[in-house]
């Protein structure tokens, strides 16, 4: 009865341990509210974050880093517990002497061997708090990635949604200009205008054609650039919805240091360095400590029974304690002790540069918001302007009032003030998202 106890205890021994998560040390995996995109509607900018969220590979990458930073805090817990090792043999033996029958015999035997750390003067606490501080950079930067991530595709699509713009103005110039042609050949015909105004007029109306088909490539490098952070193939149709025109610009990111408070507090790479500052932190104790003695239980119990004769089962059981002081490592404790200062040392000094870092990256994406602000309120006058020029030019041009080369200025002034238009407007949208960005609050963009 007790050797079938002492077996069934080794089997249960052999299953616990192969427990997934018993210490429950793995993240949970981001909730994703996935659902696939027809190509038949259009996308808003909600759906493509949520694709990017739900396919792309750099930040599944990110969440298995969580992972393998989350076993490695596991191991540093594990050490809090007792170890318990079990061997089994089954040995059948044969011993035969001249003139003697042979002695066959069979032993069965099976050992358990119990080792725990009872106490080390802190080097398991601070092994466990430095991989739990490794852990908690680990989904700061995921979080991080996150957030880059949101801002890269966020700045794709109006990317796309720029040059998408951009090309309908071109055409809308290539019209202008076939007009302009046509005009100037008709009073080339009549005799109203040199030979001169008709080339001109051509050459213009074939650079706005050139202009135009260079504007439709940038449309499909730039869908192949947001295909790429979407995981889709770069020729998949798609369409993207238009933001509304309406800037209503508030007070906002007015308060510089008031912002700078907020991206120290919520950006997430400045929490991972912070957790990284933390973990070099633990490593100097826990290489102090390694040089302190520690102290151990051992245990071990064993059975043994000969299957062929018979013979009554052994039982055997040991018990002690283990003290291990160590008195010279040649000098591996002294460097290991300074070699975890310099980290701790250098994880500050990369805080530091870190901090210096996030406040120009704030500075810059204020400016260019404003910048790209001012710069929009401005296009929408030049561009007025210029459309009202554009038609008096041409009503001049085609009474004989204006010659050539002031209509196709005019056409060239009214082709560069829609591109300035389009462009300014979504580089103010992409500049938004920036200073969103840099204050760690790109989640609030979805």
């Amino acid at each position: 009865m007790l050797k079938s106890a002492f077996l069934l205890l080794f089997c249960m021994c052999a299953f616990l341990a192969q427990a997934a998560d018993p210490l429950d040390v793995y993240p949970q995996q981001p909730e994703k509210l996935c659902a696939e995109k027809t190509t038949d509607e259009a996308w808003s900018l909600l759906d493509v974050m949520t694709m990017a969220i739900c396919r792309n590979p750099t930040l599944k990458y990110r969440f298995l880093a969580t992972r393998v930073s989350a076993a490695q805090y596991g191991q540093s817990l594990s050490k809090y517990f007792p170890t318990l090792n079990g061997t089994a043999a089954l040995t059948p033996s044969i011993q035969k002497q001249k003139s003697r029958s042979s002695n066959k015999s069979t032993d069965l035997s099976a050992q358990l061997a119990l080792n725990w750390l009872l106490l080390d003067f802190g080097a398991r606490g601070a092994q466990a708090a430095q991989m739990q501080a490794y852990l908690e950079a680990a989904q700061s930067s995921y979080d991080s990635s996150l957030q880059q991530l949101l801002y890269d595709v966020s700045n794709g699509y109006y990317s796309v949604l720029s040059a998408q713009e951009n090309h309908e103005g071109l055409q809308k110039s290539e019209v202008a200009s076939k007009k302009a042609y046509e005009e100037a050949q008709s009073r080339f015909k009549l005799g109203l205008v040199p030979k001169s105004d008709v080339l001109q007029a051509e050459t213009a109306y074939a650079q706005a054609r050139l202009a135009s088909a260079v504007a439709q490539k940038n449309i499909q490098l730039r869908k192949g650039a947001l295909a790429q952070l979407l995981s889709i193939a770069p020729d998949t149709p798609f369409t993207l919805k238009m933001p509304s025109k309406k800037i209503v610009k508030e007070n906002e990111f007015e308060d510089f240091n008031g912002l700078i408070d907020t991206a120290f507090a919520q950006r997430p790479d400045l929490k991972a360095a912070w957790h990284n500052v933390s973990a070099a932190q633990e490593a100097i104790t826990a290489a102090r400590s390694d040089g302190l003695p520690s102290l151990s239980a051992t245990a071990r119990a064993g059975v043994g029974d000969d299957l062929r004769a018979g013979d009554d089962t052994v039982y055997n059981a040991t018990a002690g304690l283990t003290l291990n002081v160590p008195l010279f490592t040649g000098f591996q404790h002294t460097y290991k002790v300074e070699q975890a200062e310099a980290a701790y040392a250098q994880a500050q000094e990369e805080l530091e540069q870190l901090k210096n870092t996030i406040q120009k990256e704030v500075w810059d994406a204020i400016q260019n918001y404003r910048t790209f602000y001012t710069t929009h309120q401005i296009s929408k006058t030049l561009l007025r302007s210029a459309e009202e020029s554009e038609k008096v030019a041409f009503a001049s041009y085609k009474v004989g009032k204006l010659n050539i080369l002031s209509l196709l200025d005019a056409q060239t002034q009214l082709a560069n003030a829609r591109i300035e238009y389009n462009t300014s407007f979504y580089n103010f949208l992409i500049a938004k998202a920036d200073v969103l960005r840099t204050l760690g609050q790109m989640e609030q963009k979805k």
